[in-house]
């Protein structure tokens, strides 16, 4: 028999057995052995007795008709044996018997007084389960089936993981990224349907630990950031300022409630804006709120919109897939946590989702809140598209100490407001958003701010002259873009403008970096060949038909490294210029590579603006600053007060490369590298090899903190530093703290792929 079926006779809430046409047992639960009705109990593999049961039998050669077989021995027996058939994935006919209790005084398969011999009764499968029964044993055959399913796809998402890390043709490549996307889609239905069962069967456990409902907000906004400028939405997450700092709850289930309102509205709106917000209410409760300017849903739409495997729109013609179980599991998950889901909308005129949850302020006692950045300008004008957009960047601006002034745009470009910084919504892909951009920061003056909230993306845009923040608006991205800080990075992503023609050589042995180092000089407008050691960057610039402009050397490299690479090209006569790139912080690094013969030094991990600086005076002629003097080494921080992953240098480099598949294949490809680096490690450990320990620490280092895994790379870096002169169980216990913060670092990253692939 099949899966499936052996699958029912597991879960079923009775007494059940499946047995082939023979009249052998071929599985059966705990329940079957002694509950069957008079002398049918023999267990797996027995075949049933024949005696006494000729109606059984006849009903076993006549399938297709369900039966109901009724026997009572004793007076007052209750026992009803059910057969219905079944057939495995080769069409073998076969049968699922089950022994249920009816505590009735007649029979209830035919309505008379029960009596002493077997009889026959055809009945339909509905009129004999109870529904509750039937509803119990669907949500753990479901949850059974969910997990069966989990595995093989998890072994396909990893795999595939794996090709996608792999240099393929772009025909392949292409083919490789449709099946991630579908597996992704796959992993995610599988997730939601295991949690509708666990729901339904009252297996799944909350947990209750502090949270930041802000960054919580914001987690979920992230990872949509792409879809939202691709649509022009304007994509807004805050919370009020009476709200608690740090609140009481599930922080997962929490965050996969929001990910699936917020999503759908996304999904759903095709301009305008998304507001996701949390405010308290009087009776201690708060609320969650996800606001659309989307396409409504009427009233029919909305009573049947948290039913499972339903959509909104189930016509064949609808422009959205999925399988209509998100809002079905965060309405039971809200249930769950003793809340509720109220939902407001009309046809054309957007959605509201109100999600209401009892989550109490936590203890002030070794909570430590999340420190909120402050403004250094005072009065601001807010133009905003709506009055719940203007409520939210408010509440974000009243956070940061500043007063709020929401104005209209004609009244800022009078210039009489007196305002310190403007803050409006606009295109920077129309071409009269650069007329406005240029009336406000003349409205504001020399020493105002003018910052534009962004609906698109403005690295594609045309507007040159504010400030730009785009989706999504968080706070910590709101104050960077209004304080000026970080410009051309996150907090302000203001497009780095290309350099001249040029071609650039890149010596680089690490993987994950060159994939990531080659992307940001193509997005500067240059050409670029890259390899992996000294010795290839040494023949590719002697040999080259055409010349290169500059040389990005990486100084640590198998073989030849950098220092003797360039050297060689020296003493070949070659002058072009060789920037030397490194991820040591050593004194005496910056002397030994211009002794070298290298023209000047970046320190890994490098972003795009500081790449462009570094190669700008080589590929225009001006002359290149002096280098800075080396600055005396910062005494070691404690690895474990260091976080695992900063999130925000992937989000960072997704906007910086404008490619987060690349981003994610990076991420991917350190995940799949990292099981060996560390066996490395172990292993020149164990050798007592300081050479190899100290190369094999310098290369997780440098990939390690291009993506964020701060706490890896100082691990890594104290373990490189002590690495010639330390005793052995120094560098042991060193050792060990990169295997503690690896793991950490796997987890985190492996987390954002999932919230990654969620988005998708």
């Amino acid at each position: 028999m099949g899966y499936s079926a052996r699958t029912l006779v597991t879960t079923a809430p009775v007494a059940a057995a499946l047995i082939d046409a023979d009249g052998r047992v071929v599985a059966a639960n705990p329940r079957w052995t002694g509950a069957a009705v008079g002398d049918v109990h023999a267990g797996e593999g027995a075949v049933l007795p024949g005696a006494g049961y000729a109606a059984l039998f006849a009903a076993l050669r006549s399938p297709g008709t369900e039966t109901t077989i009724c026997r009572h021995d004793e007076p007052g027996d209750d026992r009803t044996l059910r057969v219905v058939p079944v057939q495995d994935e080769a069409g073998v006919p076969g049968y699922l018997l089950t022994v249920e209790h009816n505590a009735l005084e007649s029979c209830p398969a035919c309505g008379n007084p029960l009596p002493k011999e077997p009889h026959v009764e055809p009945v339909a499968h509905e009129e004999h389960v109870p529904l509750e029964s039937v509803d119990s044993a669907k949500s753990e055959f479901l949850a059974l089936l969910g997990h069966e399913i989990r595995t093989p796809v998890s072994a396909v998402v990893g795999l595939v993981d794996l090709m996608r890390a792999l240099a393929l043709p772009q025909d392949v490549r292409e083919v490789v990224d449709g099946v991630h996307r579908s597996t992704q889609s796959l992993k995610v239905l599988i997730d939601d349907l295991l949690d509708l069962a666990r729901l339904e069967t009252d297996r799944l456990e909350l947990t209750s630990q502090p949270l930041s409902l802000r960054e919580l907000l914001e987690s979920v906004a992230e990872p949509l950031q792409e879809e939202a400028r691709r649509k022009g939405i304007l994509l807004l997450a805050g919370t009020a300022p009476a709200l608690p700092p740090v609140v009481l709850g599930d922080p997962a289930r929490l965050r996969q409630v929001l990910t699936n309102l917020v999503g759908n509205a996304v999904k759903f709106t095709d301009a305008g804006e998304v507001v996701v917000s949390a405010e308290p209410l009087p009776d201690g409760q708060i609320r969650l709120m996800v606001t659309d300017t989307g396409r409504g849903l009427d009233t029919a739409d909305r009573e049947r919109l948290f039913a499972p495997f339903v959509q909104a729109d189930s016509s064949a013609a609808r422009r959205h897939e999925g399988a209509g179980l998100g809002l079905a599991v965060a309405a039971r998950l809200v249930s769950r946590m003793g809340g509720s889901v109220e939902v407001d909308s009309e046809v054309g005129a957007g959605t509201q989702f109100r999600v209401t949850v009892p989550l109490v302020a936590a203890p002030a006692d070794g909570v430590r809140a999340v420190p909120v950045p402050r403004l250094v300008v005072n009065r601001i004008g807010l133009v905003a598209p709506t009055a719940r957009s203007t409520e939210v960047l408010s509440w974000l601006l009243n956070a940061a100490d500043a007063e709020v002034v929401p104005t209209t745009l004609d009244a800022v470009m009078d210039g009489t407001a007196g305002f310190d910084a403007v803050l409006w919504c606009d295109d920077a892909h129309d071409p009269e958003a650069v007329r406005r951009g240029d009336r406000v920061m003349a409205a504001v003056g020399t020493h105002g701010r003018a910052v534009m909230l962004s609906t698109t993306d403005p690295r594609t845009g045309v507007v040159r002259g504010p400030s730009l923040i785009t989706a999504p608006i968080t706070l910590r991205r709101l104050v960077s873009a209004v304080n000026a800080e970080r410009r051309g990075v996150r907090g302000a992503p203001i497009p780095v403008a290309p350099l001249p023609a040029g071609r650039i050589l890149l010596a680089e042995d690490n993987e994950v970096n060159r994939g990531v180092f080659r992307r940001m000089i193509q997005l500067l407008g240059l050409e670029c060949d890259a390899v992996g050691d000294g010795a290839a960057a040494l023949t590719a610039v002697l040999e080259a038909a055409e010349p290169y402009d500059v040389v990005l050397m990486d100084v640590q490299m198998p073989g030849m490294d950098g220092l003797e690479a360039t050297r060689k090209i020296r003493a070949a006569g070659a002058t072009l210029p060789i920037l030397a790139l490194t991820a040591t912080a050593l004194r005496g690094d910056q002397e030994r590579c211009l002794d070298a013969g290298m023209n000047s030094h970046v320190s890994k991990p490098i972003t795009l603006p500081e790449l462009r600086a570094a190669l700008e005076p080589y590929l225009t002629g001006e002359p290149p600053a002096p280098p800075a003097p080396e600055q005396p080494e910062e005494p070691d921080e404690p690895v474990d007060e260091v976080p695992a992953v900063d999130l925000s240098r992937l989000r960072d480099l997704e906007e910086q490369l404008a490619d987060r598949p690349l981003v994610v294949t990076t991420v991917s490809t350190f995940l799949t590298e990292l099981g060996g680096r560390r066996t490395a490690l172990s292993a020149a450990l164990k050798r007592l090899d300081r050479d190899s320990l100290r190369a094999a620490a310098h290369t997780l280092k440098s990939s390690s903190a291009l993506l964020g895994a701060d706490r890896l790379a100082a691990a890594c870096a104290l373990v490189e530093q002590r690495a010639a002169a330390a005793v052995e169980i120094e560098l042991a216990t060193l050792v060990e703290a990169v295997d503690r913060a690896a793991t950490g670092t796997a987890e985190a990253l492996n987390g954002y792929l999932h919230e990654v692939g969620r988005s998708n």
